[in-house]
């Protein structure tokens, strides 16, 4: 008898030792017998020599291991124009940080009035017989730019004073240019239409809203009372009609306003929600008009003295989803005498050994993060690897009060030169996405770490499928796909977050974790 079938004669005898057994329990017993059954089976399957079929894999020496030393080179970059244009927060105002220097911001934009280049009055008279105006709205009783907080970067302690200004009648914005932190500033007249000086921003929730606006964040209102600019709106109103008092060519007098902070340079960069600003006009009017009584024999006399408001906007779009308005943040950064004065000008690069160990982000200003890993491929020099998990982990410093950590970072392909690759090697093509499965981090404030799983990214490489030129890490901008409802870093040159925030990294705290196979040549 061979040992294959001597073993299954035994196998046989102890399934009938079971069975009589647990004769008193028979759905336990079939359970526990087919168990025992297939078990065994696979044991004694197991005990047969093996076969010629795939015997070469187990010649040779695999193994799985895992490694965080793997060295990672990280400097700090400058990029070039960041997009600023049509973003979500006009940004105002200054303040120094004490590390990467001074940063100015001054937003300029368009207003209007619903999505036409009219204002109206909003007068409403219809089916009213017998108008007589007692006091008709060709007068404005007043004009406030309201301007919804959004965020706040620096001290909140310190007083602000703001002021608008009118565009120059020889300046210009245009919705359809892709305008940049850096773009050139449109000249302004020198008198401001209004101001508000030495006031506490306060960026605080507030019940005291306008409506609708996300956050629901107390609001900044400037008064506006320069005589021409007020003239101008009154004299939009059409006087000979008693309707629909409507004033066309709006922008071509008003080619835009800016909003600028003169406040000492150590307050903050103040944010304000684009979508929910408002420039209020309120206007009283007062008219006496007849209306019949039910039995159709006398008329009454009525008067209406009420208050209205227009209404003029800045982030309008289009039926066909293009700016209606235009509008941009432009930012200076000034580092002279920082840690960060070698970065002049786009591609100049800092290395960490270079900054006491450190690497910096900052956005809105263009101060990003580029990573490289030399010895990767040393992974297989030896051996044939694949890739089962890989991370990129980056842990940032605390930072100092009044600053606010990006809440994504992005990871972009950087070309041999310190820059962010483009689809175009001409013009302004749109970045190149690091592909994989983490292109995106989103800070965890539980573990106080961004974390990239990068590992068909890292695969590619070491397969010799992708360029091992180092990846730029900057603060990312999400939009919101109207078809899916799913978000993603946007695209195009928006791709870059252009508001202000910060962030500051020890060398030592990142960390590339690999999970490989290996199997020895």
């Amino acid at each position: 008898m061979n040992y294959p079938q001597k073993n299954w004669n035994t196998f046989q005898k102890r399934v009938l030792t079971v069975t009589t057994i647990f004769t008193r329990s028979w759905q336990v017993r079939k359970a526990f017998i087919f168990g025992v059954f297939f078990s065994f089976f696979a044991i004694l399957s197991a005990c047969e020599d093996p076969k010629e079929i795939g015997s070469n894999v187990f010649v040779q020496d695999i193994g799985l291991l895992y490694t965080d030393t793997l060295k990672v080179d990280a400097s700090t970059v400058l990029l070039d124009s960041i997009a600023t244009y049509s973003t979500g927060n006009l940004l105002v105002g200054r303040f120094t940080d004490p590390v990467l220097g001074d940063v100015n911001a001054v937003s300029y934009f368009q207003i209007s009035n619903l999505t036409a280049d009219t204002i109206r009055s909003n007068v409403d008279t219809a089916g009213r017989s017998n108008v007589k105006w007692i006091t008709y709205p060709s007068k404005n009783d007043s004009i406030r730019l309201i301007l919804p907080y959004s965020f706040v970067q620096g001290d909140t302690l310190q007083d602000q004073s703001f002021k608008l200004y009118q565009l120059a009648s020889s300046a210009s914005l245009d919705p359809a240019i892709v305008y940049y932190n850096n773009s050139a500033a449109p000249a302004l007249n020198p008198t401001p239409i209004g101001q508000l000086n030495n006031v506490k921003i306060r960026p605080i929730r507030d019940k005291r809203v306008i409506s609708g606006t996300a956050g629901k964040f107390d609001s900044l209102r400037i008064p506006i009372t320069e005589p021409s600019f007020v003239k101008f709106l009154e004299s939009q109103r059409d006087i000979a009609k008693s309707e629909a008092l409507v004033g066309t060519g709006f922008k071509g007098v008003v080619k835009g306003l800016a909003l600028v902070s003169e406040s000492n340079k150590n307050a903050a960069v103040v944010g304000f929600s684009a979508g929910a600003v408002q420039m209020k006009l309120y206007y009283h009017y007062k008219y006496t008009y007849t209306v019949r009584n039910t039995a159709n024999t006398a008329d009454s006399l009525v008067t209406v003295d009420t208050t209205k408001s227009n209404n003029f906007y800045i982030a309008i779009t289009n039926a066909d989803g293009t700016n209606f308005n235009a509008r941009f943040n432009k930012i200076t950064a000034a580092r002279t005498g920082t840690t960060l004065s070698k970065l002049a000008k786009p591609a100049d690069i800092l290395k960490s050994s270079e900054a006491n160990n450190q690497v910096f982000l900052q956005s809105g200003t263009g101060v990003a993060m580029k990573v490289q890993f030399p010895n990767l491929l040393k992974l297989k020099e030896r051996n044939d690897i694949a890739i089962n998990k890989a991370e990129l982990v980056l842990e940032p410093k605390s930072n100092t009060a009044g600053y606010t950590l990006p809440s994504d970072l992005i990871l972009v392909e950087a070309t041999p030169t310190n820059k962010p690759l483009r689809t175009t090697t001409t013009g302004e093509g749109n970045f190149v996405f690091v592909t994989g499965e983490g292109t995106i981090s989103s800070y965890a404030s539980r573990t106080n770490l961004y974390t990239f799983n990068i590992t068909s990214s890292l695969q590619n490489i070491i397969a010799g499928r992708g360029k091992n030129n180092g990846w730029i890490i900057t603060p990312t901008l999400f939009s919101t796909n109207s078809s899916t409802g799913t978000r993603g870093p946007a695209l195009g040159k928006s791709v870059i977050n252009p508001d202000i925030t910060r962030a500051i990294f020890d060398h030592s705290n990142i960390k590339l974790k690999v999970y490989y196979t290996y199997v020895a040549r």
